[in-house]
């Protein structure tokens, strides 16, 4: 057995955590001593020394300890961190709210990889005594399962940081007339009225309550609609600048009462102040005596766009000019498709990361979003977080590097994950931007075909057979076979799915016949069929990580699909008597105009789905 010397209880429970005793047989003893930031393992077969920085310096470096002792009798491994903060943000509020214990699950893995914090992208899903409506019916998380959260990421090293919005991106909340008050539009909050500071001040108080640190992540991005409504309404016009600075000066004075850290999203500073009302506009610095004005706040840059080093260093640079303490946040590429953009992510990140070392940025931040439903499983982004990782711990990153850390830190191959880029990614390069094909293929009506001209350049056909093939041979841990089978589920049903968007399609050139309506009709039937295994599939992995709500929404888009093969079948078999004409497949074919600078285009469901509203 291993026998670990030199740690306190804690970090050896922490270790147990990391390292189960049944899960290696390896006879060693591992003297553990305290250093400088970063990791070094010495072996000899018998004996080892694991000399550590932080606790997660720690626990990544036993995870590669049992690595190298498993496979050679002499070893010395040394990697140190590029920069202090390495965090990633979950986004727990697009209707995929993670359990308890798929949290934890992923604060062992963070720890594994060298992450040293978790924030939670909390918006409304969290408990305000005061407020009962907030986050009700959204699977809002208790104030003691956040705790057990901190303590448990505490004991592994790494810090867990609520993120709120205090000025936009609420419109789950501004749903609810409880808000009505504190309402300018239906995404941004009033600013300056006193019950927004009494909100604001319930808000703060219950969001840091549980957690351990006094970090907290106050939002204020994107807020675009700033006084545009009921503030225009009762005061005229006020610039938004005005406005956020003061939003701003108010929040930070609340987290200086609650002894609270603060950091935002730095955009809208620099779409105020572009003349173009452009983000991050290359035009727009900022003056000594502006910097001096603002509160004392983090300012964290979001970019998951670009490919290349020159322009984060240069937008890192006009970042400085606004703030000593800037944060750079990257993407994972995670939301709105079925599947991770890996190609995308790894060019980004890339960039992104070799900027923000050359640029002096001391904290990085990887982003998982899941925006339009979550419908993205949290484990598919194991291959980004460990992609990011890379780059803290290697001055030199490649394919190969990144491959062997997910062999060491997850122990399983990452091709799997590499495969999942295929869904969308029909260029043999990079999908730049972001086409979301099988989302497309998959929410495609079957009688309406807006994407028709759009997906005609593709050979969905072989791409999606060819995929299908390699997920079936790729093997993945025992914990991820829900996963592959919802993955492998899917490339069968985008694959039948096109081949009855191509068969039905062809019904718009022909006589009634009811032989032709046939091959239609039963494409139909094996596209339900397949949805109705997609759906269970779906239904499998998402309650292995998520909570009960917001599956109400995949419910409704696939129940959605089943319900409009019941009416396209009708249809046909209607137009195979001559007693329908099928007018939508006679109707003009344009091609779709929306998010289309790449080969097909990205849609969000209510995109794709119809040209109708869904609801308004």
């Amino acid at each position: 057995m291993m026998t670990w010397q030199g740690l306190s209880p804690q970090a050896l429970t922490a270790i147990q955590q990391i390292i189960p005793t049944r899960t290696t047989t390896l006879d060693i003893v591992v003297t553990c001593q305290a250093g400088a930031p970063g990791i070094q393992v010495v072996g000899d077969g018998q004996q080892a020394r694991l000399t550590y920085g932080s606790r997660v310096d720690l626990l990544r470096g036993a995870v590669i300890l049992v690595h190298e002792a498993q496979w050679q009798r002499a070893f010395t491994v040394t990697q140190r961190p590029q920069f202090e903060t390495m965090a990633a943000m979950i986004d727990v509020a697009r209707n995929g709210v993670p359990t308890v214990a798929m949290l934890k699950q992923t604060l062992r893995r963070l720890a594994r990889m060298g992450y040293n914090e978790l924030w939670l992208y909390l918006e409304d899903v969290f408990e305000i005594p005061e407020q009962p409506y907030f986050g009700q019916s959204r699977g809002r998380y208790q104030q003691a399962e956040l705790h057990e959260l901190a303590v448990y990421g505490d004991l592994l090293g790494v810090t867990v940081v609520p993120a709120v919005q205090t000025l936009a991106h609420l419109h789950n909340m501004l749903k609810w007339d409880a808000f009505a008050e504190i309402k300018d539009t239906d995404e941004t909050l009033l600013v300056g009225a006193p019950a927004t500071t009494t909100f604001l001040t319930q808000l703060l108080t219950a969001a840091s309550a549980p957690f351990t640190t006094n970090k907290i992540h106050i939002g204020m991005d994107e807020a675009y609609q700033l006084g545009r409504g009921r503030y225009m309404d009762q005061h005229g016009f006020t610039k938004q600048q005005t406005l956020i600075l003061a939003q701003l000066q108010l929040v930070v004075q609340l987290t200086k009462q609650l002894g609270l850290d603060p950091y935002m999203w730095s955009d809208l500073w620099f779409t105020f102040a572009s003349k173009k009302h452009e983000m991050y506009d290359p035009d727009v610095h900022f003056t000594p005596a502006f910097k001096a004005s603002l509160p004392p706040v983090g300012q964290v840059y979001w970019d998951y766009y670009h490919e290349d080093v020159a322009t984060y260093q240069q937008r890192l640079q006009q970042h400085f000019e606004l703030s000593d303490q800037v944060v750079f946040a990257g993407g994972l590429w995670t939301w709105s498709a079925l599947a991770p953009n890996q190609s995308k992510m790894l060019a980004t990140v890339k960039a992104g990361l070799t900027a923000a070392k050359t640029s002096g940025v001391k904290q990085v931040v990887a982003t998982l979003w899941f925006d339009d439903g979550a419908e993205v499983p949290l484990s598919a982004a194991w291959y980004g977080l460990q992609t990011f990782a890379a780059y803290q711990y290697h001055d030199h990153v490649t394919a190969k590097v990144i491959a062997t850390d997910y062999q060491i830190m997850q122990q399983e191959s990452p091709t799997f994950y590499q495969l999942l880029d295929q869904f969308d990614n029909f260029t043999g390069d990079i999908n730049r931007d972001a086409d979301n094909v099988s989302k497309i293929v998959l929410y495609e009506d079957l009688l309406l075909q807006r994407y028709q001209q759009n997906l005609a350049a593709l050979d969905l056909e072989s791409q999606y057979s060819q995929l299908l093939a390699q997920l079936k041979m790729v093997k993945v841990a025992p914990a991820h076979q829900l996963m592959a089978q919802f993955y492998q589920q899917l490339a069968t049903t985008v694959l039948i799915k096109a081949r009855a968007l191509s068969a039905i399609a062809q019904l718009g050139n022909q006589q009634p016949d009811p032989a032709v309506a046939t091959n239609a009709l039963t494409l139909i039937q094996h596209y339900q069929q397949a949805i109705e295994q997609l759906l269970t599939s779906y239904r499998q992995v998402w309650y292995q990580q998520r909570r009960g709500q917001g599956f109400e929404v995949i419910d409704q888009r696939l129940g959605g699909q089943l319900a409009r093969c019941l009416t396209v079948r009708a249809r046909i078999q209607a137009w195979a008597q001559g007693l329908d004409s099928l007018a939508e497949l006679q109707a003009p074919r344009l091609p779709m105009d929306k998010h289309t600078n790449g080969l097909v285009g990205h849609g969000l469901y209510r995109e794709i789905v119809s040209a109708s509203d869904l609801s308004f």
